[in-house]
This record gives C-alpha cells, structure tokens and sequence, in this order.
C-alpha cells in the first residue's frame, strides 16, 4: 500500500515532465492523451487507498521514505500521512484535476501552447498532492509554494497580454505577504513542540500543558503561532483583506480557473488548519479571528458578485464567499464540516466554471454577460449543468450544498455563544446574497433576449467539454448524501467533535424548515423580480443606495488601501535612503569613518619629528598624567 502512495505523486511529475520536455516530439492530442491518463491512472489508486483506509476504523499509513536533513534533533524528511482526511482529499484533487485535464483537451485545443499548459497543471496538480500528503511542516511548505508558483505561471499564462502579467504579480505578491508570517508561524511551532514532524507534534501536544504557556502581550506564545499560520491561510484561502488576488486570477484560461478555485490553491488554507486542528484546538484568541474572518467574507464578498458583469468573476467572487463559510467553521473547531464544505464545493465550482467556459466558447471568449441572455435553448445541456451548479450553491434542498452549508448554519448555532451567534447571522444573510448574485447569473445568461449580436451562430461545444460537465453535474447532486462520512469523519488519531446530528432524513427536514430555506426563497424572489422580470425597486434608486453600490463597485476600495500602502512603504523606503543611507551610513559609517582615521593620522603624522629628544619628552609628561590621575583618586 505505502508503494501506491508513492506511485501517485511520482506519475504526476511524470506526466509535468514528459508534456514539457517532449513539447517538440509529442502531437497536441498525444499530449492531453498521455497528460489525463497518467492523472485518472493517479485517481485509481488514490480511490483504492481511500478505500483500504476507510475499510478499517483506525487506519493510519505513516511513513518517511526519504531522509533530507539530520542534525543532532532536528530531522526533516519526505513522506507521507494518509489518514482518512488526507486520503479524501487526494481522491478530490485528482477527480477534479483528471476532469479539468479532459476538459482542457478540447478547451486549448487552439492553443499554440498547449502542452505548455498541460506541463503547468501537471505540475500543479503534483504540488497540491505533495501538499496533502505530507507528514511534516516542510513538506508541507514545499508543496505550500510549489502551488503558489505554479498558480503565477498559468494565471500569466497569456504573457503577452497586459492585464495577465498584472494578475498573476498581483498574486504572487499578496501571497508572499501570507507566506512570511507562514514561514514565522512553522518556526514557533517548531521552537514550542521540538519538531516539524506532524506525528511528534500531536503527540508532544498530549503532555502539553497549556497553563505553562509563555505569553507575550496577553496572548499565549501557542495563539500567536496558530495566528501567523493562519495569515498564511488566509492569503492562500483568500480571506478578507487578502483576498484580492483571486478574481484577478481570471485572466488565466478557464480550466485552471476551476482547478484553483475548486480544488488546489485556494482550498489549501482550508486543509492546513484541518491538518493542524489538533494545535488549533489550543488557541481560542485565533479560532475567535478565523470566526469573524470567515463570517466577513462569506457576506462582504458575496455582496460584489451582485454588481460584477464577468461571468468568470462573478464565480470567482462566490468562491470566496464560500470560502468564508469554511473558514467559519474552522473558526468553531468544526473542521470535518469545514472539509465537508470543501468536499461538495469542489464539485458544483468546478461544474459552474467549467459550463462558463463553455459559455465563453461558445460565444468566442466573450465574458461581458451584459451582452450574453437566451441561451438556454441554444446550449441545453450547458444551462442544465449550470442549472444543477446553481442549485447547489444556494442550497437548494437535496443537493450538495444543501447539506453542506446547512450543517455549518446548524453547527454555527448549536455553538450557542455570543460570537458564534454573531457570525451565523452573518452567514445567513450571505447565504441570501448567494441566492442573489447565483440566480442573478443564470437568469442574464440563459434566460430573455440574447444582446450580443447572431444567435444563430450559438451552438454546444463538443463532448469533450460536454462530458465533464455532466460527470461533475452528477457528483455535485449526490455528494452531499455522504454527510455522515464527514460527521463521523477523525483527523489523524484525535477524536471529532460533538455534531449534532440525528440522521438523513430529520436533517433533510430540519433544513427544509430552517431559516436557510426562508432565505433561499426571499432570494429568488428578489432575483427574479429584479432579473428576469426586469422591474425596478424605488429604494434602490436613493442617492444613498446609489452611493452604497458605487462604493460595493469598488470592491470596497481593497486596491486602493493596498497601493496606499505600498506608497507608504515606498516614501519610507525613500526617506531611508536618503536620510539614513546617505547622511548616516554613507556620510559617517562608510565615508566618514576613513576620512576620520586619515585625520587622526595626519596628526599622529605631524608631531612625529623623528628626535630622539621628542619622545622623551612625550613618555615623561604620559608618566605625569598618569602619576597625577592616581594621585588625584588616592586623594
């Protein structure tokens, strides 16, 4: 079993490697031919490991098989942990990745650089693996920017267009800001627990005595630690404020777009934590952070997908709101929820950006859905793929989402404390503003007068595109039915916590009676009264409603406060440089210093007369001075 495991990330790299080293020799299809079968030969036998872990009760697989360094205590090696969250996970990523590599196939058909992108998504898919089963803080860093770097080639994948090479610095630059604290946060870690090693951590954490903690401001060295791992999770995760990479992100090919937002990049954050809940279980200041952080973003962030008109980051903006209800549920230690959140998203993203790309295909790469509208008989089976994404997202009753987001809105509550009460409030109101922008989406494109020229010409791409659509269709109406997988769902050999949860169907029941469902139907109401009924709300035409839309247009001006802070940085940059630099370190340190010496030397220089009588003269009166020091102490 251990030589499965290794399997899988090894055909990855191969698959990376042969389409990029080989561009020359092997045929665009041969490419995407051997790039997919060598991920669905990944996904085999992360689906027979998946199923040997869960066919025992306390089956762990743990193992180093290569060791990096080794100094006196400090070992760093490269292994594995499969356990059941990690093994879950790798069946997601390479599903997810397999169908993308098939949907690619005729998606980049056109693209003279097209095994270039499948070598890039290889690539990424093995980081992301190396990722999720690591056994160590390293390792997982290694796979933590090995999808931070690949994530900035394939967002600039199109290099010659402006806006791609902004998106993807813009990325690369925000996530660097995650990552040093991730960097100090790995550190504390290690300087508290003596180890890298995930296995040593948890189990130091045993004997671990909270109260003998050393604090700094009030807060234990444990929060603080727990604190800086989880601002890297945020950038990572695209957390409010660092969340304005992602829809920047668009401006790769749309494949890669559901591949990151489904499956890889940003869901990293989200597996971290989960992997580390046993330290996190320690640190209520930062659980109480990620609560608030994640409530936030679920709501603020969903609100801008109402007023976006790119159909792509229209989805992108989702993602994130999504993500907050992750982060949420992190932030009550309910991180099999969070996971099974993850789970039934990364089916219905994938399948909503995956049926936009064939949209924009389908309209020559047009994403404006101002100029899109009556679609749904030109494309039939994209708008019912749509259609079932849509309906997941909001949860609408029976699907994924239904049961995914309704368990984290109950969790939240059951909490019964003041902050937890705080938050499901918040993400109620989101769950409102999905409905919205969701069905928002689906009613412009699909529905109405189509307002961007010949219909006529409209037609469904080929079942290379078509296919994967409908697998993931599938996947995201069934997957929410393995929620008792994920109530009952370990990490590693801890315990999980206390869910309530009585069974399918008085959940089922509980959540088509919930204020959820008052909330889906409230949405659609508005949805469809502004949308597809075209009418008008007087409120909505006040200055001050004007005035808060226009401010919402502006993404809450995150841009802006960013580039103010650059600007800042940079005129302190400068008056450093100018002040410090020059006046003190070049004036007085690195020129100053010499010109000093050359002086006292010219002096020494000057009574050095070369008599014999001089110096006699200087060694008596020395004797003198010093004769007349001791005196003046005895004295």
């Amino acid at each position: 079993m251990e030589k499965l495991i290794m399997y899988i990330p090894i055909l990855l790299l191969i698959s990376s490697v042969t389409t990029g080293l080989l561009s020359k020799r092997l045929s665009n299809v041969h490419a995407g031919i051997i790039s997919s079968s060598l991920v669905f030969v990944s996904l085999i036998l992360s689906l027979f490991i998946c199923f040997n872990i869960f066919s025992e009760e306390s089956n762990i697989l743990y193992d180093d098989f290569y060791q990096w360094i080794s100094i006196d205590s400090l070992s760093i090696g490269m292994g594995f942990l499969i356990d059941k969250l990690s093994a879950m996970m790798t069946v997601v990523v390479l599903l997810i990745s397999f169908l993308v590599h098939v949907y690619s196939i005729g998606y980049m058909r056109d693209e003279k650089d097209f095994k270039r992108f499948f070598s890039y998504i290889g690539l990424f898919t093995f980081s992301m693996i190396l990722l999720v089963i690591s056994n160590n803080l390293i390792q997982l860093f290694i796979g933590w920017e090995g999808v931070g770097l690949v994530s900035y080639l394939l967002i600039g994948f199109f290099y010659k267009k402006e806006s791609a090479i902004k998106a993807n610095l813009k990325a690369f630059l925000i996530n660097r800001i995650g990552d040093m604290f991730f960097i100090i946060g790995i550190i504390m870690v290690f300087t508290l627990l003596d180890s890298f090693d995930y296995k040593t951590i948890f189990l130091n954490l045993e004997a671990f005595d909270i109260d003998k903690l050393d604090y700094i401001y009030g807060f234990s060295y444990l929060d603080i630690a727990c604190f800086f791992l989880f601002i890297g999770a945020m950038a990572k995760s695209a957390q409010i404020p660092l969340h304005v990479w992602l829809p920047d992100s668009m401006e790769g090919p749309t494949p890669i777009s559901a591949l990151i937002h489904a499956a890889t990049m940003v869901t990293a954050g989200i597996f971290m934590v989960a992997r580390l809940s046993p330290i996190y279980n320690f640190a209520d200041v930062t659980t109480d952070f990620i609560l608030i952080i994640g409530a936030l973003t679920a709501l603020f962030i969903g609100v801008i997908a109402i007023f976006e008109n790119d159909i792509k980051k229209v989805i992108a903006y989702s993602t994130i709101s999504q993500l907050g209800y992750m982060v949420a549920a992190l932030g009550i230690n309910a991180y099999t929820v969070s996971f099974f959140h993850l789970y039934t998203h990364a089916f219905f993203k994938a399948l909503l950006f995956l049926c936009a790309g064939s949209v924009i295909m389908s309209l020559h790469h047009k994403q404006d859905i101002t100029k899109m509208g009556g679609l749904r008989e030109k494309l039939p089976i994209t708008f019912y793929c749509f259609l079932i994404g849509t309906l997941c997202i909001i949860g609408f009753p029976f699907t994924s989402g239904f049961f995914s987001k309704d368990l984290i809105l109950e969790v939240m509550l059951y909490e019964n404390t003041n902050i937890s009460f705080f938050a499901y409030s918040l993400l109620l109101l989101g769950a409102l503003v999905t409905t919205v922008y969701s069905l928002r989406l689906i009613f412009i494109v699909f529905y109405g007068n189509y307002r961007g020229g010949d219909l006529n010409k409209i037609h469904e791409e080929s079942y290379v595109i078509l296919t994967p659509l409908i697998i993931l269709s599938f996947l995201s109406l069934v997957s929410g039915f393995a929620i008792k997988t994920f109530v009952d769902l370990p990490i590693f050999m801890f315990g999980i916590k206390d869910i309530h949860y009585e069974g399918l169907i008085p959940f089922i029941t509980h959540g088509i009676l919930s204020p959820a469902s008052v909330t889906l139907i409230i949405g659609f109401l508005i949805a469809k009264y502004l949308y597809l009924d075209n009418k008008k709300i007087s409120l909505l035409s006040s200055k001050f409603s004007v005035m808060i839309s226009n401010f919402i247009k502006t993404k809450y001006k995150f841009d802006e406060f960013f580039l103010s802070c650059s600007d800042f940085m940079k005129s302190i940059s400068y008056h450093a440089a100018t002040k410090f630099d020059i006046k003190i370190i070049d004036s007085f340190v690195v020129n100053g210093l010499p010109r000093r010496i050359n002086r006292l030397s010219s002096f020494f220089r000057s009574i050095s007369s070369g008599y014999l009588y001089h110096y006699a003269f200087l060694i008596v009166f020395s004797l003198v001075v010093i004769f007349g020091i001791i005196l003046a102490r005895v004295l």
